[in-house]
């Protein structure tokens, strides 16, 4: 998976933030003894959103966004790139910061505009800064679909996922803009179009 996602002042309160995926994805099943592999590679769904902060005080923040997701990513074959409808995500955000502790909870509900099912979502990162350089933190993802229309007509079956995904990350800080990171996500409970194990290596660039 290849993935950017940031976070842009505009001034005031307001910012927007983005998550941009592609991915080259494979998926490997038994038939009779015999292994078959599928694979794809392309986009992903895109999710662009406008963020307004609600309170920022000294160990702590908070704010409420809403994201758009535009359904970029196939839904032909198998493995999935996308869910193949539109949606609108309205998040809750809050951060706090204890000496050495960052915790950061997003939450809400992403509702397919177009499509029979509706989700609620969870995001929960805790980090401990262990010296100057070093961060370690675990990380919770979690996704409970709920069906508007029973039964789920076939072309809305990408909806129609729900996730327990634990994990944890190390990052090192450089310097003062730019810190790589390696991450690891196991998904232990449901189903999902893009289940299973990650290890994630990337970066951030903070300006």
């Amino acid at each position: 998976m290849y993935r950017i996602t940031g976070t842009q002042g505009i001034g005031g309160r307001l910012s927007i933030e983005y998550d941009l995926r592609a991915a080259n994805l494979e998926k490997i099943s038994y038939k009779r003894g015999s292994r078959l592999t599928k694979s794809i590679s392309g986009l992903e769904d895109q999710e662009i959103g406008l963020n307004f902060g609600l309170r920022q005080r000294r160990g702590f923040a908070d704010s409420i966004e809403l994201n758009v997701i535009a359904p970029t990513g196939r839904v032909s074959g198998s493995p999935q790139l996308g869910a193949g409808h539109a949606a609108l995500e309205p998040d809750y955000q809050l951060g706090i910061a204890r000496g050495r502790l960052l915790a950061t909870v997003t939450t809400g509900a992403r509702v397919f505009v177009d499509g029979a099912a509706a989700q609620l979502r969870a995001d929960i990162d805790i980090g401990f800064h262990m010296t100057g350089h070093i961060e370690l933190a675990g990380t919770l993802f979690f996704v409970r679909t709920l069906v508007r229309h029973a039964p789920l007509p076939r072309a809305d079956a990408g909806e129609q996922y729900d996730l327990l995904r634990p994990g944890v990350r190390i990052r090192y800080r450089v310097n003062r803009l730019f810190k790589p990171y390696l991450a690891y996500e196991n998904d232990i409970a449901g189903k999902a179009i893009h289940a299973g194990r990650r290890i994630t290596i990337g970066f951030t660039v903070d300006y």
